[in-house]
This record gives C-alpha cells, structure tokens and sequence, in this order.
C-alpha cells in the first residue's frame, strides 16, 4: 500500500541550527505585523513571542499552577509603564511658609458629640432587672440579691 497508517508521536522541538518552515495564515500575518511594528525582523519576533510564551509555561509548571505538559490558561497579564507615556504631573502650589499654612483641611467636617448621653453608665441592659447599689466589699461594684 502506499499510504500508512501513521501512529501518533509526540511532536520533537526542532534541533538548533535548523530552519523549520511554518505556513503563515492571516492570523499569523497580522500577530507578526503587530510585533515587527517595534522595529524586529521576523526571526527575532518568532524568537520573542515563542520565548514569552515558553516563560509562561515554564512558570506555571513551576508553580504547580497546571502539571507538567498540560498549557496554562494566562487570565491577565501586568504591563510595565514607559515614563514617558505618563501624563505630567500637576505643578505644585506655592511652597508653605509655615506649618500652620502646611496643615491640610479634612475632606469632611468632624463628628460631633451627640447633645445627649444615651443611657447613664450605671442603667441596666435593655431587658434586664436593674441591681441595687450597695457599698460592698468593693467601692462601686453591685451587690446581687439572690
């Protein structure tokens, strides 16, 4: 017969030196432009993207995060900021003369006090007998009446 079945093997990454060809689709086209925009060839965009991507991986294995030859699934991902995409600062104000002028005003008047007192300290519980006061072996603490 002249065509085989062919048994499934694992894919071999390819040995260094070689060069593997890759049928480049639209989706590809397009993710590359988006790389080569920052001034790479197309070995160095290949090398980067694959070299992120294997960090990623690598990571998760680490971590315990999927087992080892399972693909993570990257939820987010944090970016670094350029300082020079920063919007500018605000000037600053003219510079305190003293620490009276340096002190700032709260956001939001302070509470007052309430003009009445909820309960003296010595009312009883809501629900509960009031006890009797009576000099005790200890000045202030009451006497319980069986």
């Amino acid at each position: 017969m002249a065509t085989e079945k062919r048994t499934h093997q694992k894919p071999t990454p390819p040995q260094p030196g070689t060069r593997p060809s890759v049928r480049i689709d639209d989706q590809l086209a397009a993710d590359l432009a988006v790389i080569m925009r920052t001034d790479v060839n197309l070995s160095d965009a290949v090398r980067r993207a694959v070299r992120q991507l294997a960090d990623m991986y690598r990571t998760a294995w680490a971590e315990g995060v999927v087992p080892v030859g399972t693909a993570p699934t990257l939820l987010a991902y944090q970016l670094e900021q350029d300082p020079a995409m920063l919007s500018p600062r605000p000037t600053p104000g003219p510079t305190p003369t003293s620490a009276y002028d340096a002190r700032r005003t709260p956001a939001t008047p302070p509470v007052g006090r309430p003009t009445a007192s909820v309960a003296p300290p010595s009312a009883p519980a809501p629900g509960r007998s009031p006890q009797v006061r009576r000099s005790g072996p200890f000045p202030g603490v009451p006497v319980h009446r069986p």
